[in-house]
């Protein structure tokens, strides 16, 4: 089983050398900008729609990279295509030039949650999970799973709208559940059926959404990430998280609940309610003159249990 952690990618890491004459010759409508960031694979690059005048990102990787990476990179690009929704980061273009591998997506500028989480309000990181609760919803009605939901991949646009992004990794499953062929993600969010190479599902995305939130709301993360791999998974597989101290009780219940260890009813799963509904909920922004978490937005624990002990 090939065990695969991608929590340095999209990070600026430097290294990466990027030959932008021929990014520029592969997209002659664009002006390229600054670099954005970088990671093992690839970089991100700012550019400009020279007649649109639209700010876009450029994903570049190198086609002669690691093998099987740039069919996950066109996955990424085909599974961002048929995704429509205001939460998710929406990609413009795809293209395969010489050994050059291109994305050009939707750019946005207002950083991640990795960076503005820092004493956020338990209203406000409510706000952020039912956001990205219903960017997972909407793709997981098109069988797709995310399976790399964290801090660094929830972003937000200028105007503090939330964008759940890279989308690397995603695994297409065919009605309530998939055999994962390899463990990927990152080691921290993980859930038990991932690490096992168990069924995976859409209660495995909520797993990790549940990890982001007990970090926003306790200022920490649920399990020790400096621990040896093998001692954090164990922590993953047979551990529950400490409870929640300073939390409203139907949030930390619903927090405490998506990171249980054994998933059941992964087709049937109600994470979330709200008395005017969670559909409500797409043009959340974060940040703006708008309220963060309205009055008619709740966590409920009503509803069969996403994951069971």
């Amino acid at each position: 089983m090939l065990v695969r952690d991608v929590s340095s990618l999209g990070k600026g890491v430097g290294g990466v050398i990027i030959d932008r004459e021929r990014v520029a010759s592969a997209l002659p409508g664009y002006q390229l900008g600054d670099l954005l960031g970088s990671g093992a694979f690839g970089a991100v690059l700012a550019a400009q729609h020279r007649r649109m005048d639209r700010p876009v990102a450029v994903k570049v990787m190198s086609a002669a990279g690691e093998d099987g990476l740039p069919d996950r990179f066109a996955t990424e690009a085909r599974v961002l295509a048929g995704l429509d929704h205001p939460h998710i980061v929406r990609v413009h273009d795809y293209l395969e030039v010489d050994d050059l591998c291109l994305i050009v997506m939707e750019r946005v500028g207002g950083g991640t949650l990795t960076r503005r989480r820092a004493g956020m309000s338990a209203e406000t990181a409510c706000a952020i999970g039912l956001a990205v609760a219903a960017a997972l919803e909407h793709a997981h009605g098109k069988g797709v799973l995310h399976r790399d939901i964290k801090a660094d991949n929830i972003l937000f646009d200028d105007a503090g709208l939330v964008k759940v992004a890279d989308f690397g990794i995603a695994k297409i499953f065919d009605g309530s559940a998939a055999a994962a062929s390899m463990i990927a993600g990152t080691p921290m969010y993980m859930a038990p059926e991932v690490i096992s190479a168990g069924r995976l599902g859409p209660a495995t995305d909520l797993y990790a959404i549940g990890v982001v939130l007990y970090q926003v709301l306790a200022r920490r993360p649920p399990f020790d990430p400096s621990l040896p791999l093998p001692a954090l998974w164990q922590q993953h597989l047979t551990a529950a998280p400490p409870p929640l101290q300073g939390v409203p009780e139907p949030v930390a219940e619903v927090v405490l609940r998506w990171q249980r260890t054994r998933p059941i009813a992964l087709s049937q799963r109600t994470p979330l309610r709200s008395t005017s509904q969670v559909r409500a909920v797409p043009t959340a922004r974060i940040g703006s003159r708008e309220p963060a978490f309205r009055s008619g937005w709740t966590m409920m624990s009503a509803g069969p249990p996403a994951r069971s002990r």
